[in-house]
């Protein structure tokens, strides 16, 4: 089963004073050594960089160099699947967003999901709510 590693997971499992680090930790290990089918999309390693380089969102941030260090280690870790929006995702992002009634960041929640074009089966996240909306996405919380 292909699972999709949402932001939430990898800020846990870098972010040492996070009570989930050691859970989210142990989620990016089973990814990065192939025992279980994850992936990830550019999207997320930018909403990563954004969170763990910010104050305001975690108590010790890392530094710019880090920050990268950590995305690009991720994309270019051959047993992670990288998963790209095709050509048609904004035009189901935007049908979706006027069917749910979407707007502030749930757009970016939306285009998440409907990497079900990829082959994703389920998201792990911590956010579990934010994905429930998505009837043909599985949605669970590795972390509790």
């Amino acid at each position: 089963m292909k699972i999709l590693l949402d932001t939430s997971v990898l800020v846990h499992s870098y972010n040492q004073a996070s009570p989930y680090q050691k859970r989210a930790s142990d989620v990016v290990r089973k990814a990065v050594s192939g025992e279980i089918e994850a992936c990830i999309a550019p999207q997320i390693l930018y909403e990563l960089f954004a969170v763990i380089t910010n104050r305001k969102r975690v108590e010790y941030p890392v530094s710019v160099d880090e920050a990268v260090d950590m995305c690009l280690d991720l994309w270019e870790c051959h047993e992670i699947e990288k998963v790209n929006p095709t050509v048609m995702t904004p035009k189901e992002v935007f049908k979706l967003a006027r069917e749910l009634k979407l707007s502030k960041g749930g757009i970016l929640d939306c285009v998440l999901a409907v990497t079900k074009e990829n082959n994703v089966e389920m998201i792990y996240t911590e956010n579990v709510d934010d994905f429930k909306t998505y009837s043909f996405l599985k949605v669970s919380n590795p972390l509790v």
